[in-house]
């Protein structure tokens, strides 16, 4: 489940492209200090203006570091303010914002993505660290993603990718260097081991074979592959995998009485 969702909005300064957010407007000291004790530690902030980044840490200072993140749209702080911004890092585990050199979306596209129930599968920003060879990509939650640049290697007669020029595209779906692009999904699919988990399982869930069609259905059931008397359990295994196509029809009798369906519907969950 998505962490809260928090928008500082102090009064006359309502962001016109987040107000399609399901989020809740913190627009005082006191709500902010509320919201705060309601979210249990754990929130996504969006300090939209400079004022809002005052307002909200007029209201935080003196808080302990939770897992609270903070996404800052507008430059955050003067430069010369330099306590004000070890302020942000003292109490918020990740503060994403544009005068960090990070490379937001677009507004329009980011409260599209802030606003998605898997935000956390989408890129809002990023930036290269050149000295690191590595990019760092900020999720839909702000949790940053370390990747080599090394990984983001041209494809043949491809254009070759510009560590210079990084930019988020397509709604966070895409990371741009210079002409060369790569999914979101491929980057994270490689570098994510709990998003490779839910991708998998995603993939488990479309399949429309046969063996794809008995493990949906030998889930739903409860069993295992050891309660079907008859068969072995590498049976099971092997048509589940997809390696026996066309199981014998003695064998989809004998799944189909312990699944406690016809026959001729076991392909079909």
């Amino acid at each position: 489940m998505s962490e809260p969702l928090l928008v500082v909005e102090p009064r006359g300064h309502a962001t016109r492209e987040l107000v399609r957010l399901k989020a809740d407007r913190l627009r005082t000291e006191s709500e902010i200090r509320n919201a705060l004790q309601r979210s249990e530690r754990r929130a996504l902030w969006i300090a939209p203006s400079v004022a809002a980044v005052r307002l909200l840490l007029a209201a935080l200072v003196g808080r302990p570091k939770g897992d609270q993140r903070l996404l800052a749209l507008e430059p955050a702080l003067e430069p010369e303010n330099c306590a004000r911004h070890n302020l942000l890092h003292a109490i918020f585990r990740f503060v994403v914002s544009a005068d960090e050199g990070i490379r937001l979306l677009q507004i329009e596209e980011l409260a599209d993505v802030l606003g998605s129930p898997n935000r956390e599968d989408l890129f809002v920003g990023g930036a290269v660290v050149s000295d690191d060879a590595a990019a760092i990509l900020y999720r839909g939650n702000l949790e940053p993603l370390v990747v080599p640049l090394a990984w983001f290697r041209a494809r043949p007669d491809g254009p070759k990718p510009d560590p210079t020029d990084l930019a988020v595209i397509d709604a966070g779906q895409t990371v741009r260097l210079g002409e060369y692009e790569a999914a979101t999904d491929a980057i994270l699919y490689e570098f994510d081991d709990a998003y490779r988990r839910r991708a998998k399982k995603r993939e488990l869930e479309r399949d429309s074979s046969f063996g794809g069609a008995l493990r949906r259905l030998r889930l739903e059931k409860g069993l295992r592959r050891t309660d079907f008397h008859g068969l072995t359990p590498k049976e099971i295994a092997r048509i589940e995998r997809g390696e026996v196509k066309k199981p014998h029809p003695r064998t989809v009798a004998i799944l189909a009485k312990h699944l406690g369906v016809p026959a001729k519907q076991v392909s079909t969950y």
